[in-house]
């Protein structure tokens, strides 16, 4: 009988009942694993007495000043307009659009004493203003604060710096023949993990004021957590340990706290309880890119003791708890019983070279083909192909090129796809399609897609510049490998002028007139030993005349008229103390290096094209020019190209039908 009531039929009533369960277990699951790790503060058995590990003395009075309006509004200016927003709804499209609304408001609430600060005040939108400036004001301080052997997060400094420090220092050890390992560490949880305690005790002896402290502990208290479970918030997990993720402040805090990691490392070996690596040039032994962390050590079981012992200490005072089982060695010229003393000391996978660090190197030619949209090839007309060349097949090995020298097969490999493509849409073709014209400039008569053997040499010459203008860089004592291209475009390309001479190369350099020794005294250059070439720079050459003591005895004529030459024009040069040298990349007309500048340097003296204005500067569609471009270069299958070839052809113009048809 109806009874008029709705009826909810449930054809399997005990697997709707476990599903039930397994969501209330798995979200009970969800909870207890994130409220041990962010809702439970990490016992501290020790801690480190930060004298020995913080330079005192900076001035950082400047970050506990109130916050000034340009200063507020230069941070809203850099917040993303349309990023979805927090739980309060606000964007940074509305403090953008109604700043002059909001501001008085703002700037009240900005200006309160940070006692009168309530916890939820810094939570949303308001919480990633306030770090946003607060970021603002440390990163021009972030580079003093920090070892140079650490590059994340730091303005002037790249992921790349790390890479090139571990590269050569291996490359270094390897040709010295000497037993390492090179240590590669996992820190657990890195960001999630860092003790609230121990932040603010590095802060206070970096420097930081109380009240930067003070408005730093507010926001690590504000911090909640909840879990998403089926779309479903679960309950707020207060946080008592670890950072924000996203945060811009927080990438800075915790280089901060690892900073101290090299400081207990370098601090170890300064006290002789760490053997030195005798690396020539190599200054630096600790690698740190945020949390990608690699050491290089002694195969003896002393240090792998003591540098696990170190790690542990560091993990107990900090929270970043290194897990040695995930962590990886390499050995470097070891033998069997160095590997068995490795193993033995540190219970981790032991692998061989190649390894990978910081996502290099990668197995590129797979990469380049898996960017190519098959499915779309056939309906690109060749000008599409053209962009789609330039923007992504030529772009993915730029990370690779910055680095590592490709093996000529490699860059032929990318070539033929890229061949492959721009002529047909396909992976691979057989013969009859250049590559080697396309690969110019526009104003050269190519198509402006990159010749990626010359494109390596001019984005590794990026690292000879560096070594010079930068010589504080973690890496700048380590001998850079480059093409010797490279090398001799770099030499040809930058001059010097002096200032105390501390920065420049004596004999090889550019600063006297513009030329080199090498070029103004060749004879006289010829009898230089290679050392004094390599290493004398020009306050050493001109203190009490060192540079004389450089040349080699048996003078000819020639070279003494030069030696005697010289020493006149030297007798009137004066340095000037406290002065720092200053270099100029001449191929650019700012007198800085770039990458382009670079690269084109190295098609000086081609043919130029004169049209290519007239063709690519127009408003017409990408195929027409693409077209006319293939017009121009007498390169479209007309008759008389295919009667060349010996294949099948009218004998006359379709069109006008008296003459052989061509352009």
């Amino acid at each position: 009988q109806d009874t008029g009531k709705e009826r909810i039929l449930l054809p399997n009533s005990k697997l709707v009942t476990k599903s039930l369960l397994h969501k209330k277990r798995s979200r009970r699951h969800k909870k207890n694993f994130y409220s041990n790790l962010l809702g439970t503060a990490a016992e501290r058995n020790c801690t480190l007495n930060m004298q020995n590990f913080c330079q005192e003395g900076r001035d950082l009075s400047a970050l506990d000043l109130f916050f000034s309006e340009d200063e507020v509004w230069a941070a809203i200016k850099s917040l993303p307009a349309d990023k979805a927003p927090g739980p309060d709804g606000y964007t940074g499209r509305f403090y953008k659009s109604y700043w002059s609304i909001i501001k008085g408001d703002l700037m009240a609430a900005l200006s309160l004493d940070v006692k009168d600060y309530h916890p939820i005040s810094l939570v949303h939108r308001f919480a990633k203003l306030v770090t946003k400036i607060m970021a603002n004001r440390l990163a021009p301080h972030l580079k003093d604060l920090v070892s140079p052997n650490q590059s994340a997060f730091v303005k002037g400094r790249c992921i790349l710096d790390n890479f090139i420090l571990v590269q050569q220092t291996t490359k270094v050890l390897h040709r010295q023949k000497k037993p390492r390992v090179l240590l590669k560490l996992d820190i657990t949880k890195a960001f999630d993990s860092v003790s609230w305690a121990f932040l603010l005790q590095v802060l206070r002896y970096s420097g930081f004021g109380s009240g930067w402290c003070n408005i730093m502990s507010k926001l690590l208290r504000s911090s909640t957590t909840r879990i998403l479970v089926n779309g479903v918030p679960g309950e707020p997990i207060q946080h008592q340990r670890g950072l924000r993720q996203g945060d811009p402040l927080s990438h800075m805090l915790f280089i901060i706290v690892m900073n101290v990691l090299s400081s207990l490392i370098n601090r170890a070996s300064d006290a002789g309880l760490l053997q030195p690596i005798l690396a020539r040039g190599a200054t630096q032994w600790v690698s740190l890119y945020a949390d990608d962390v690699v050491l290089f050590l002694q195969p003896c079981t002393d240090d792998l003791i003591l540098t696990k012992e170190i790690l542990r200490i560091f993990g107990e005072a900090s929270g970043l708890v290194t897990n040695i089982s995930k962590c990886s060695v390499t050995p470097i010229h070891c033998e069997e019983q160095d590997i068995v003393v490795v193993h033995n000391s540190l219970p981790c996978k032991v692998q061989d070279f190649p390894c990978r660090y910081l996502g290099l190197p990668l197995t590129l030619i797979d990469k380049v083909a898996d960017k190519l949209p098959g499915w779309k090839a056939s309906m690109m007309n060749p000008a599409g192909r053209v962009t789609l060349v330039r923007a992504v097949l030529s772009a993915k090995p730029i990370y690779q090129l910055l680095t590592l020298e490709l093996p000529k097969c490699v860059i032929k490999a990318i070539d033929k796809i890229r061949r492959a493509f721009l002529w047909k849409g396909w992976k691979e073709i057989n013969g009859g399609h250049c590559l080697g014209r396309v690969q110019r400039p526009l104003g050269l008569g190519g198509l402006g897609i990159l010749d990626l053997e010359i494109m390596g040499w001019a984005l590794r010459m990026r690292w000879l510049w560096l070594k010079k203008t930068q010589p504080d860089r973690a890496w700048a004592d380590l001998d850079i490998q480059v093409h010797p291209n490279s090398m001799a475009m770099f030499h040809i390309s930058i001059s010097s002028i002096v200032g105390d001479g501390s920065n420049t190369f004596f004999w090889r350099d550019k600063w006297l007139h513009g030329k080199s020794l090498a070029d103004l005294a060749p004879s006289l250059y010829s009898y230089v030993a290679k050392r004094g070439v390599k290493r004398r720079t020009g306050q050493d050459a001109l203190d009490s005349n060192a540079w004389a003591r450089d040349i080699r005895e048996g003078l000819l004529a020639a070279s003494l008229v030069e030696y005697l030459q010289l020493w006149d024009t030297l007798a009137d040069f004066e340095l000037h103390p406290g002065i720092e040298d200053q270099h100029i990349w001449t191929p650019s007309s700012i007198g800085e290096f770039s990458t382009q500048s670079a690269y084109h340097s190295f098609l000086v003296g081609a043919v130029g094209f004169e049209p290519w204005k007239e063709n690519w500067k127009t408003w017409a569609p990408p195929r027409c020019k693409f077209f006319i471009w293939l017009a121009m270069l007498n390169r479209c299958w007309t008759a008389d190209r295919l009667a060349h070839r010996g294949l099948e052809h009218p004998k006359r113009c379709p069109l006008c039908d008296q003459e052989e048809e061509n352009i």
